[in-house]
């Protein structure tokens, strides 16, 4: 734990800012399937029609099911995390989001789960 001039000793940094290269060779080489590939596309253009309202600082990144915390996902569906720093040092929030293969975006995994229940799709869990 490192301490900051200013900061007592007993208050530890909770968030660490991701690494400037969010995006490592092995993420790009990464084989995505064609439903996660037509998920980010439809994504992409819904981001398209709201506008770029993404402020200075942001990084997002999508994973897919092939991704250990989200192996829960269906095929098809993404997650998107956004890492919004705050204005203290190395500090900030990460927001998670769920889209579906139409794009429509779902902002908690209970909420996902819920989805799948009307839609009549059974999980079990392994």
């Amino acid at each position: 734990m490192e301490v900051e001039r200013g900061e007592s000793s007993s208050r530890e940094r909770k968030w660490e800012r991701p690494p400037a290269a969010a995006t490592t060779h092995e993420q790009q080489a990464k084989e995505q399937s064609p439903l996660t590939l037509a998920t980010l596309k439809a994504v992409k253009e819904q981001v398209e029609k709201r506008g770029s309202r993404i402020s200075h600082g942001v990084i997002v990144k999508y994973f897919d099911n092939n991704d250990a915390p989200y192996d829960w996902l269906l095929p098809g569906w993404v997650a998107e995390e956004r890492y919004v720093p705050s204005g203290r040092k190395g500090l900030g929030r990460i927001y998670k989001h769920y889209c579906g293969s139409t794009g429509h975006m779902y902002y908690s995994k209970r909420v996902v789960l819920f989805a799948w229940k009307k839609m009549n799709i059974i999980c079990l869990d392994a």
